[in-house]
């Protein structure tokens, strides 16, 4: 089974529950909700557009072949990946979907898309060329929820042993599930 929206999503983006319209432009990808959390709009530093909605459990290779994709690139910031109540649990960016596409390009065609992996030595047949040299964006943060007090905690590496917690006041006691 190929991946779908829920394995490609981000999950970083800022939700605000307004009634209305999106701003022309925003500093960080942010998806717009009205009173009923049901998604309106999504606007990002590349301008705003209406929330087009996908179940989670698209597969993303239907997303690479549907008009979704010629509007994510030319229109919209992002999609937005729902549950089946339609809630949104994160969005889809050109990018993410950008990097599936060279994936199935193969390494061939990346030079008339102006892309140049870096060769590298491959142990034990590891051929994926987006991991062997590649410059790529920084992965998500690391979450980990606060067992003492709940607070969601976000860090770039994992977490040292006597870290304190973003909530402040106590260290932090990871819930790993």
């Amino acid at each position: 089974m190929g991946l779908t929206a829920r394995d490609v999503m981000l999950t970083d983006h800022r939700v605000v529950e307004t009634e209305h319209g999106p701003p022309e432009r925003a500093d960080e990808l942010t998806l717009g909700v009205d009173g009923r959390g049901t998604p309106r709009w999504v606007a990002g530093p590349g301008g705003r557009g209406p929330a087009l909605l996908i179940a989670a459990s698209t597969p993303v290779d239907e997303l690479l072949t549907s008009d979704a994709l010629i509007r994510l690139l030319s229109e919209l910031p992002a999609l937005v990946v729902v549950d089946d109540s339609g809630r949104p649990m994160g969005v889809v960016s050109a990018e993410a979907l950008a990097e599936q596409v060279l994936r199935h390009l193969g390494r061939a065609a990346w030079p008339t898309y102006g892309i140049e992996p870096l060769e590298a030595e491959v142990p034990f047949g590891m051929d994926d060329p987006l991991l062997a040299g590649s410059l790529r964006p920084p992965t998500l943060p690391i979450r980990v929820f606060c067992q003492y007090c709940g607070a969601l905690n976000h860090f770039d590496e994992f977490p040292e042993p006597e870290q304190d917690c973003v909530a402040g006041g106590h260290q932090l006691r990871a819930v790993w599930w």
